[in-house]
């Protein structure tokens, strides 16, 4: 019989120095532009029933936790076997959140959590072959054509510019480093892990 583990988990936690790949029998990337609104209606929202212009940013250690429900990997390969759907949607979260950033280290702690390079080559935390190129159009700003590539893909390019048109008034523009520093400290999962 198999054990499972668990303990919850912020998304830097879950995301620092770790390679996700995603379990042969998972399902595709479906989230649709529903689910990305109700990720963004809560998360923003709950943000902001803490947040207050006069708060210094360190108050936001103060600000209350998320919680997005459990995460199941493997312990032997770091395979996604729940939560992919989540975590992919938060991936292209961060991104939004970086390339809206001004400071220089707020992005590189993001950018951080999505990404790694090693002798010149990127991959990605959630490190899925096909989905690679999109994800570095949306890094550097460039046109990308979804059609033709799988349904993951397209969908990872499509949720991603809904994030875009959500995102614009969610936040003040002066509270996103507040939103940045909740997001990956103060929402939680329940990171469990199959032996």
């Amino acid at each position: 019989m198999k054990k499972i583990l668990g303990a919850p988990k912020s998304i830097r936690e879950l995301f620092t120095g770790v390679k996700y790949s995603i379990h042969y029998y998972q399902r595709e990337y479906q989230w649709q532009r529903k689910q990305i609104e109700e990720l963004v209606e809560d998360l923003t929202g709950e943000f902001l029933e803490y947040y207050a212009e006069t708060h210094e940013r360190n108050e936001v250690e103060k600000y209350g936790h998320y919680f997005m429900g459990s995460v199941v990997l493997t312990e032997d390969e770091n395979a996604i076997i729940d939560g992919q759907q989540r975590l992919t949607s938060l991936s292209l979260l961060l991104l939004f959140i970086t390339k809206h950033l001004q400071d220089t280290n707020d992005k590189a702690e993001i950018l951080n959590l999505i990404y790694s390079q090693k002798y010149g080559k990127t991959t990605f935390n959630i490190n899925v072959e096909e989905r690679a190129k999109c994800l570095e159009a949306i890094i550097n700003d460039e046109l990308f054509e979804p059609e033709g590539h799988p349904e993951s893909v397209q969908n990872i390019w499509h949720r991603y510019n809904d994030i875009v048109e959500l995102m614009i008034d969610a936040v003040p523009e002066d509270a996103l480093p507040y939103f940045k520093d909740w997001l990956i400290d103060n929402v939680q999962f329940i990171n469990s892990t199959i032996s």
